[in-house]
């Protein structure tokens, strides 16, 4: 059975299980991202008036609804039990005895997601909303049923999610060995992050966890309220002033050592971090990033493993948003409790002002380039 779901404007389509057929594979809808042109930075055509939802946001979160209705979550992320810890850093817990972190390794099933994106892949899977990718028109174009391209990102409703509209984004599976050298890959990334244009939207990395045999993925949801990161101070440690915009700061008064890179233009901003995060993946440097503020800004956390646990901390969880899965752990979370987890992967000072030369360096070396070509 379909059901419709219908979008303002010229765009409608349904909202469905993925269509299989043995000649063409899975298909899904399909959201190209209005083309850029040179020396001109990314604007959004999706906007009906100022203060609305744009059409990205309102086609990602119909969607992830859908698959919701249908009864497909492993429970009601809105009915968990939330609490802010009284401190200087306002961490936010969550009580949630349903939530599983090993779920995608269990079941294989992101794999299986990735691979449907090959011609004559049988299966079918109401868990892949939408792919996105780059379109070559002035305004985003919206194809229904269609077999996703290879350089596109596929979405995909997480079953289990720590908040409101939680997705994986995916590269197809012709991506993903080349999918930390593609520059283009992350910049679609912080584009979508910027079509979005939602205050409530974040995007995760997770270098110790986003690796299952050379797969790589992003995750993204809705927070209602900013992440305690988001409200702690900086310092600025490298201003690349107004031809460029991108800017490297220093977190400071926290549990955790931190960098945040800022930055008008979101091809230049991806540009940087993703030649940041590929010098720490070829050095086997375990990182995560969130990404904020509509694409133009990314938080960098470098970790260590705990020696006592072996395991890093999330992304969300460096931002200062934890899950406990039971009641007696919910009820004595701490600020001194949180602090010590997030102070027991942190990098040795050392190691951190080695990475923050790094970051620097790289974001001089882009802002060089750009000045040349200006010239």
């Amino acid at each position: 059975m379909v059901s419709a779901t219908e979008f303002k404007g010229e765009y409608s389509f349904s909202s469905k299980n993925s269509s299989v057929d043995q000649s063409e594979g899975v298909k899904t809808h399909l959201y190209h991202i209005g083309a850029e042109h040179e020396n001109d930075t990314h604007k959004s055509f999706v906007y009906a008036d100022q203060g609305s939802p744009s059409l990205l946001d309102t086609i990602i979160l119909s969607q992830w609804e859908d698959f919701a209705w249908k009864g497909h979550l492993g429970y009601d992320v809105t009915a968990c039990n939330l609490k802010v810890i009284e401190g200087g850093w306002n961490f936010v817990v969550q009580l949630n005895d349903k939530w599983n972190s090993c779920f995608l390794k269990e079941n294989d099933k992101l794999l299986g997601l990735v691979e449907c994106s090959k011609p004559n892949y049988m299966n079918s899977y109401d868990e892949l909303l939408l792919c996105i990718a780059q379109g070559d028109k002035d305004i985003p174009e919206v194809v229904p049923s269609t077999t996703p391209p290879k350089d596109g990102l596929l979405l995909i409703a997480n079953a289990y999610p720590v908040e409101y509209g939680h997705i994986f984004l995916v590269p197809s599976a012709t991506n993903q060995l080349s999918f930390f050298r593609d520059k283009k890959m992350f910049s679609l990334i912080t584009r979508i992050a910027s079509e979005v244009n939602s205050e409530a939207f974040r995007v995760f990395f997770d270098s110790c966890t986003s690796t299952m045999p050379d797969h790589m993925f992003f995750q993204a949801c809705y927070f209602a309220n900013s992440l305690p990161v988001e409200s702690a101070s900086a310092v600025v440690i490298y201003d690349g002033k107004a031809a460029s915009g991108i800017r490297v700061y220093e977190i400071i008064d926290y549990p955790m050592k931190a960098l945040v890179f800022t930055g008008n233009d979101v091809n230049m901003l991806a540009s940087v971090v993703s030649e940041v995060s590929l010098t720490l993946h070829d050095n086997n440097a375990a990182h995560c990033l969130l990404i904020s503020n509509n694409g133009t800004k990314v938080f960098l956390f470098p970790q260590v493993k705990n020696l006592a646990t072996g395991c890093c901390l999330s992304a969300w969880e460096c931002g200062g948003y934890f899950v406990y899965r039971t009641e007696f752990d919910f009820d004595r979370a701490s600020e001194t409790e949180i602090s010590n987890r997030m102070a027991s992967v942190t990098l040795q000072d050392g190691a951190f002002e080695n990475l923050k030369k790094m970051c620097c360096a790289v974001a001089d070396d882009h802002v060089s380039k750009l000045g040349q070509e200006s010239n």
